[in-house]
């Protein structure tokens, strides 16, 4: 009986010393090489053919970044202290050591919260329709490839179109108001949510899914009881974040006549009533702490 010689096992590579080992995780830098010199030049090239295009021109007021902090600087200037408009009715006068002072409801606290309410129901409609959407779109439990990528075909589709042009668009077809502000928010949301729930559900351990159908239980069942629990973590945590970009989202989306505190930002802009602009900002910026601490909250407590 003929017998074949088995292949030499690889050589092993050689130990490194413990004082090499040492030296080179203590090492700041890694080592100079040809690899890490093409990278450099790489990162250099693409920022400064980037930079050839967005560089200051002609119809900049600045010549550089200096010259932009010196312009932002004075701008500064020009918007302290900050003011806030008052709303009809409420205004009284008061007099503090002396001074007469102005006291009442701002107006801006008011656009806040409407933007605030704007996020609130943009987000969850974006919820209530990435959810379905996302079962479709993960391939672990979409019915049918050619299903999974036509959703994936949508949601590239959705995701392209940025908020300001769903709320131009849904301006015109609705008119303006807070609820174009919160379509604009529910549709260009569906897109980037439904892909991120995706791949919370393509993440899942597929050995307990496989141990719950070996129990017996059905398609609904593996998927209530194995599939969500798994993935409502990320969905959660999906979901907080979107709030929190969509608070900011709807800002913007006032400029454009759909509610919220961007209309007020618009009016003081183009009048330049930069000191009611400051107070503005002052209370968005209050705003968003607020929801920031209470997001931390929902993930502490949920995730």
């Amino acid at each position: 009986m003929t017998t074949q010689n088995a292949p030499l096992p690889k050589s092993a590579a050689a130990p490194i010393s413990p004082t090499e080992l040492r030296e080179q995780l203590l090492r700041p830098l890694p080592r100079l090489s040809l690899k890490l010199i093409i990278i450099v030049l790489v990162v250099v090239l693409v920022l400064a053919w980037s930079w050839s295009a967005s560089k200051p021109s002609e119809i900049n007021r600045v010549n550089g970044i200096f010259d932009a902090l010196g312009a932002m600087w004075d701008l500064l200037k020009r918007m302290a202290p900050p003011e806030f408009e008052l709303a009809r009715g409420t205004k009284n006068i008061v007099n503090v050591l002396g001074s007469d002072i102005q006291i009442g409801w701002p107006v801006v606290v008011t656009a806040v919260v409407e933007t605030v309410q704007m996020a609130i129901i943009g987000t969850v409609a974006a919820v209530l329709m990435s959810i379905p959407l996302s079962l479709l779109a993960a391939r672990n439990v979409s019915p049918h490839p050619v299903i999974y990528q036509s959703i994936r075909l949508l949601l590239n589709f959705l995701r392209s179109i940025p908020e300001l042009v769903y709320a131009l668009l849904f301006v015109a077809a609705v008119g303006l108001g807070p609820f174009t502000g919160v379509l604009a928010l529910a549709f260009s949301s569906v897109g980037s949510l439904t892909r991120l729930y995706a791949e919370a559900i393509e993440q899942i351990d597929p050995q307990q899914v496989n141990a719950l159908r070996a129990t017996g239980a059905n398609g609904l069942q593996t998927f209530i009881y194995s599939v969500v629990p798994q993935a409502l973590p990320l969905l959660i945590s999906y979901s907080i974040v979107y709030f929190e970009s969509n608070v900011r989202h709807a800002t913007i989306l006032g400029y454009v006549g759909a509610g919220g505190v961007g209309y007020k930002l618009f009016e003081y802009m183009g009048t330049s009533a930069y000191k009611k602009l400051f107070g503005t900002a002052i209370v968005l910026v209050i705003a968003v702490t607020i929801i920031d601490r209470f997001s931390n909250y929902l993930r502490q407590r949920f995730i």
